[in-house]
């Protein structure tokens, strides 16, 4: 089981559910901030092989030195570096490829369903489905010309307008290649036993790990049980 210290670029997060509200305006910390945390998260590793780190928060590649922190953690010495992302950068210009050189190994998508309409009505950003598709896929080629190991997971935050199609999301991440998928409740959100039991269902038959309160034994996700926030 592989774990991860989470590390904060900022307040706010990659993609979130507008259906609920309008979210707060995300900011981000100063590389002085985020570099200390690698650092400490770095040289205070017990939690076995590693270390490794994921970047979390608001969409890392709004961040405007999301480079010069990824050459950071791999010169700490993380043996793992991800990113939780909306996946729509990816596909932009040679932002896949440049993650992969720069050392990133393993994307966490974020979706808030499972087609393209829904995600990126709950989104309110038309065109993000497509493009995390998209850049999901670029990070994999990228990965495969420079013959290195990935990995994509998937996230969802739930909330009731992101857990009715929870089932599909599971099925989108499984075509994408992912092998796990984190779900994580928003403000208190309690899935309902017959939609965890059928998303479960379909990731157990699609080989995806499905983990998160109310939808499998472990309330942690096995990707990151070691974190470092702030």
């Amino acid at each position: 089981m592989i774990a991860f210290a989470h590390i904060a670029l900022g307040s706010g997060s990659a993609a979130t559910c507008h259906a609920c509200g309008a979210p707060d305006a995300a900011s981000v910390r100063t590389s002085a901030q985020v570099g200390a945390d690698i650092s400490a998260a770095a040289s205070g590793w017990t939690a076995g092989p590693g270390p490794n780190i994921s970047f979390v928060g608001p969409e890392p590649f709004s961040h405007p030195e999301l480079p010069q922190l990824i050459a950071a953690a791999a010169l700490a010495g993380c043996e793992r570096i991800r990113l939780r992302t909306d996946g729509g950068a990816l596909a932009v210009g040679g932002n896949a490829a440049g993650a992969c050189q720069a050392g990133v190994r393993h994307i966490e998508l974020v979706l808030l369903a499972g087609d393209a309409a829904t995600h990126d009505k709950l989104a309110a950003r038309p065109g993000l489905y497509d493009a995390a598709m998209a850049g999901a896929g670029a990070f994999s080629a990228a990965a495969r010309t420079a013959a290195e190991p990935i990995a994509i997971t998937g996230f969802v935050p739930l909330c009731r307008h992101t857990a009715a199609g929870l089932t599909a999301t599971v099925l989108a991440f499984a075509r994408l290649g992912a092998v796990a998928v984190l779900v994580e409740p928003v403000d208190g959100y309690e899935l309902a036993p017959a939609i965890a039991a059928d998303a479960l269902r379909a990731a157990t038959v699609s080989g995806v790990a499905l983990h998160g309160p109310g939808v499998s034994p472990f309330s942690a996700e096995p990707w990151s049980l070691a974190r470092a926030e702030s």
